[in-house]
């Protein structure tokens, strides 16, 4: 079984103030970053204004299927490392941001999902080259 990849949107100090969503989103919510008066919504009904977004960061806890009150400690990030989690996701991040950042001209990325636009875009280079 694929492991999913999530992101946590923090929008305050409080627990109730941390989203987490699918990587799959993640495009969406470095656009939002980027573009403060911008709205958006989440497949899981979260919606935002970009302005109210303080950061962006894995989340490691769901992707490694912890609970969400676990508190990493050391060998949780050498298992991470280990299984190649680490380098995965920080690949999917800078990805995500790179796509959020074609938003502004294609507002049409917005409606998919990472993973079909990254696809598309693999599909797109191996028929240019």
């Amino acid at each position: 079984m694929e492991r999913k990849y999530y992101i946590k949107i923090i929008t305050g100090f409080r627990e109730d103030q941390q989203v987490s969503i699918p990587m799959q989103e993640a495009h969406k919510a470095y656009y939002l970053f980027t573009h403060p008066d911008e709205r958006g919504v989440f497949d899981n009904g979260v919606a935002l204004v970009g302005r109210n977004i303080q950061e962006i960061r894995p989340d490691w806890n769901a992707t490694m299927g912890w609970l969400e009150t676990h508190t990493l400690d050391g060998d949780d990030l050498i298992e991470i490392r280990r299984t190649g989690v680490e380098s995965k996701m920080r690949m999917l991040i800078e990805r995500a941001k790179d796509v959020g950042a074609e938003i502004q001209t294609n507002k049409e990325l917005a409606k998919m999902n990472l993973g079909e636009i990254l696809e598309t875009q693999k599909s797109q280079n191996m028929l240019e080259n």
